[in-house]
C-alpha cells in the first residue's frame, strides 16, 4: 500500500525491489496524482490499483501488507498524522506486515518526527538518516550554481518496522 502515492515513484521502487515484485494499492486524494502513479506503475511493470482517498482515513487491507508513506506524513494535519501513527503501529504488529516511512531531512518542518521515531523504536522498529552523494549532470550543476543551491547530496530519513515474521525485516530493509 502506497499512502499518499503522488506520482508513484517510491511505491514503484519498493514494489520492484520485492521478490517477487509486489502489487500495489496506491492511495492519494488527488485524481491527477493517481493518473500519474498509474502511468509510473505501468512503466515499471507493477500491478496496481488506484484508490482516491485521504491517506489518514484509508482502511488498511487484511492480510500481510507492506505499507509505504513516502513524503506524505508532513502534508497531514497534526491530528490526522497522530491518529494515523496509532493505526499504522497496530497494523505493523500483525504477522507479515511491514511499515516504511520516508521523509526529507528537515527538522524544522517535521516537529513530529522525534515522536514517531520513539514510537517505532518502542515496537522494535528502526530509524535511519541517510546521505547520498551524487554527481549532477553538467546542466543541472550549472543551474544549481546559478540558483545558489547545492544538490550534490541527497538527504532523507526513514522509519521501518516489521512484524516478527522470520526474514521479513531482512528482506524489506535491503
Amino acid at each position: 500500500m502506497d499512502l499518499g502515492c503522488g506520482t508513484g515513484a517510491s511505491g514503484a521502487a519498493w514494489a520492484t525491489a520485492c521478490e517477487p515484485a509486489a502489487s500495489v494499492l496506491a492511495v492519494d486524494r488527488n485524481a491527477w496524482a493517481l493518473e500519474e502513479a498509474a502511468a509510473t506503475y505501468r512503466h515499471f511493470g507493477v500491478r496496481a490499483r488506484m484508490q482516491r482517498n485521504d491517506a489518514a482515513r484509508v482502511r488498511m487491507p487484511n492480510g500481510a501488507t507492506a505499507v509505504l508513506a513516502a513524503f506524505t506524513l508532513n502534508e497531514l494535519p497534526d491530528a490526522d498524522r497522530e491518529a494515523l501513527l496509532e493505526r499504522l503501529l497496530i497494523d505493523a504488529a500483525r504477522p507479515g506486515n511491514q511499515l516504511l516511512v520516508v521523509e526529507p531531512l528537515a527538522g524544522f518542518v517535521a516537529r513530529w518526527w522525534n515522536r514517531w521515531r520513539d514510537r517505532f523504536a518502542a515496537v522494535g522498529g528502526r530509524a535511519d538518516e541517510w546521505r547520498v552523494r551524487i554527481q549532477l549532470p553538467p546542466i543541472v550543476a550549472k543551474l544549481d550554481r546559478a540558483a545558489g543551491l547545492d544538490h550534490r547530496e541527497i538527504t532523507g530519513r526513514s522509519l521501518f518496522s516489521a512484524s516478527a515474521t522470520p526474514g521479513a525485516a531482512a528482506k524489506a530493509s535491503n
